[in-house]
């Protein structure tokens, strides 16, 4: 009796667990069955195609302005300040008589000066005359000789003093303000005024030894500035530095830039691109394009094909690509697309290769920026 209720449970117990089982079998089947035959939903994006571009090589730089010519004007001999023949901010040609200090003193010794040397010359011309007939020894005659030039030097001299005490302008340029006033004793070496030549422009600054290659004298080089943000400046290579600093491997560069319009002034910041001529044509896509990833940089590329109702369906695939330069919000892809393939340029969040994708008429992120705006 006792057996035969150990079988009637048993029996019990493995029809009871066999429809558990049976019915978590049932339940996972089922929901297999639902996600294999579940409609994928299809990510909307924004596409461009890959493009062959004439690329150039741009080396980027940091520099600071300078004149071509400018200088902190200052006179070489002490005195007092007679006459300033010029304004602040004023125009000038070389040679134009800027400040002219007392030189009274100078012009009395000037005098006496020539005065001994008009003796002088009268006691050579004198002597000259007389040792033709020997009356007086050779000797005389070189003495009043040696005398003569004494008299010459010292008079030349005393015009030299003179004539410094003239400050003139050393170049044709733009003064800046003066640093002088009328009756002012002046030092020698004391600023009088700043000038500077604004015609042209140089521009000095580094790049680095391994871009060497690619920077040569009479290059085309492309500038702007914080003052004029919008405005291009077209200048060239004018000298690089034959050597290279030790301890921070960046080479020294000049470039030289007209400035008829007057736009750019000496200390100005500047941002520097020099170009080089465009080689073969790359592949480029926007820099949105790319997925940048430890394991590799990728794009992801839409690709039509038939569905089984006729129609057409684009999926997106994921393409492992090398990238090169940036530029201008485009990038080199130097392998793994060519040109003319159609790559994803927003959305690529809720990308997976095999993703069913709908290509939108415009970039929804620009679309709700601008809406935001308005």
């Amino acid at each position: 009796m006792k057996a035969k209720r150990m079988i009637i449970m048993l029996a019990g117990s493995a029809i009871v667990f066999g429809g558990v089982f049976g019915f978590v079998a049932f339940k996972n089947h089922m929901i297999k069955q639902f996600f294999a035959t579940m409609p994928k939903p299809v990510v909307s994006v924004t596409t461009a195609k890959a493009a062959l571009t004439d690329w150039r090589t741009v080396v980027p730089a940091v520099g600071t302005l300078q004149a071509v010519n400018g200088v902190d004007i200052s006179g070489s001999m002490a005195g007092l300040v007679k006459s300033i023949a010029f304004e602040s901010g004023q125009e000038v040609k070389k040679g134009n008589v800027l400040v002219q200090l007392d030189t009274d003193v100078e012009m009395g010794d000037l005098r006496s000066a020539q005065a001994e040397l008009a003796l002088a010359r009268t006691n050579h011309d004198r002597n000259v005359k007389l040792v033709r007939s020997d009356t007086v020894s050779v000797a005389a005659l070189e003495k009043t000789d040696a005398e003569l030039k004494v008299k010459q030097a010292k008079v030349a001299g005393l015009q030299a003093q003179i004539a410094k005490k003239t400050i003139t302008a050393p170049f044709d340029g733009r003064l800046g303000v003066r640093k002088v006033d009328l009756g002012q004793y002046v030092q020698p070496g004391q600023m009088v005024v700043n000038m500077q030549d604004l015609s042209l422009m140089l521009c000095d600054f580094t790049v680095s030894q391994k871009d060497l290659a690619l920077v040569g004298v009479g290059q085309s080089v492309r500038m702007t500035t914080d003052a004029w943000p919008e405005v291009v400046f077209e200048g060239s290579v004018a000298a690089i530095e034959p050597l290279v600093d030790a301890k921070t491997g960046m080479v020294s560069v000049r470039a030289s830039f007209s400035n008829a319009e007057g736009r750019l002034r000496p200390g100005m910041f500047a941002r520097i691109e020099i170009e080089r001529p465009s080689g073969a044509p790359v592949v480029t896509v926007p820099a949105s394009a790319v997925a940048y990833n430890l394991h590799g940089d990728a794009v992801f590329v839409v690709k039509d094909e038939p569905a089984a109702d006729g129609k057409t369906i684009s999926k997106a695939e994921r393409a492992v690509v090398s990238v090169g330069d940036r530029k201008d919000g485009m990038v080199v892809i130097k392998s793994g697309i060519t040109a003319g393939d159609v790559v994803v340029t927003s959305g690529q969040v809720k990308l997976e290769h095999g993703s069913l994708v709908q290509v939108a008429a415009s970039d929804p992120l620009k679309t709700a920026a601008a809406g935001a705006v308005r």
